[in-house]
């Protein structure tokens, strides 16, 4: 049986064995290491994670909103061209592919900071805690938490660009972020609208300007109405099964990220981003695009709750996962 096949099951018997685990569902459960045994390479992965968390106590962390106050730092430069070796579903039950493309900027600058391939330490919280829910082979990316601001070359799990199809078909979930507004060719739009009609997923979250730039966000819900038709975005219902096929956030909805050190000062602004609510593309009963105006990214980056507390890097990971399991078995 092929790998994509195999985990197809496995998901949907993962749903159907923890559908009643309220523990887990709340998020409560931990999974050891003496529970499984754990190969090769989950060990030199474990390793690599607790030299980056001893870093990460010694490095001072610059928050996502920019730099503090103080002598002005030298900027950082995103990398202008990046490959990933190929992974694929014959290799691992899930990879995590980002698109790439090209962004149209910000007023008074080229582009960024944060352009499609930001802080990959929020891809490898989330394979690492989905890994540890389903058991899944994943491939890890090894960055951690905020650090890099932008990944290295091979460091992601894949990339895709929009103008070849054939390489998307590889993938059943794709990952797309940025902050800037953006336009797709003719050859991309049709490429992508085929992608998704065949049966793909995708995963479009804005990676927030500031406390509430939403542009790309904006050039997302455009570029969908454009491919689908007007009225093609639609809020997506708590009930739908996305909310809590495995997780339960049917109170929560979509995550909002609320700063942990701006609480207490209301003269300043509280949240991360614009909360315009779930929205998503329906082909026929399937949910089809999954579009967040609330940096659901910056969520996953926050492990130790040091910028949103426990409770944003917890919704937004199991959101995540949710979407994932959802793509997979659909």
């Amino acid at each position: 049986m092929e790998r994509r096949a195999f985990l197809k099951l496995s998901a949907g018997a993962a749903l159907a064995a923890l559908s009643g685990n309220a523990a887990l569902r709340s998020g409560t459960r931990k999974t050891t290491n003496r529970e499984i045994g754990v190969p090769e390479h989950q060990r030199q992965f474990e390793s690599f994670m607790r030299e980056m968390e001893a870093r990460f106590r010694n490095m001072q962390v610059q928050p996502p909103w920019g730099p503090p106050s103080g002598p002005p730092r030298p900027a950082v430069v995103a990398p202008q061209s990046y490959t990933a070796p190929p992974a694929t579903h014959d290799e691992y039950d899930f990879v995590l592919a980002r698109v790439q493309f090209r962004e149209a900027g910000l007023p008074g600058r080229a582009k960024g900071p944060d352009v499609w391939n930001v802080r990959p330490g929020g891809d490898a919280n989330l394979l690492r805690e989905l890994a540890a829910v389903i058991r899944c082979h994943v491939k890890p990316v090894q960055a951690f938490d905020w650090d890099p601001q932008y990944a290295r070359n091979g460091q992601l799990n894949a990339i895709v660009t929009l103008e070849d199809l054939e390489p998307l078909r590889e993938y059943p979930f794709l990952f797309m972020t940025g902050e800037n507004n953006y336009h797709l060719t003719d050859t991309e739009k049709q490429n992508l609208q085929e992608y998704l009609r065949a049966g793909g997923f995708l995963l479009m979250d804005d990676c927030v300007v500031g406390d509430g730039g939403d542009f790309f966000y904006r050039s997302s819900h455009d570029l969908l109405e454009q491919l689908f038709g007007r009225g093609s975005v639609r809020p997506i219902p708590r009930e739908h099964e996305v909310f809590h096929n495995l997780y339960d956030l049917r109170e929560t909805g979509l995550p909002t990220l609320v700063y942990a050190r701006r609480r207490g000062f209301p003269s300043v602004r509280q949240t991360h981003g614009q909360n315009h609510g779930a929205r998503g593309v329906f082909l026929r009963d399937r949910l089809a695009v999954f579009l967040s105006s609330t940096d659901l990214h910056c969520g996953w980056c926050d492990s130790h709750g040091v910028e949103w507390g426990p409770d944003g890097y917890r919704k937004t990971i199991q959101l995540g996962i949710n979407l994932i399991l959802y793509a997979l078995t659909h």
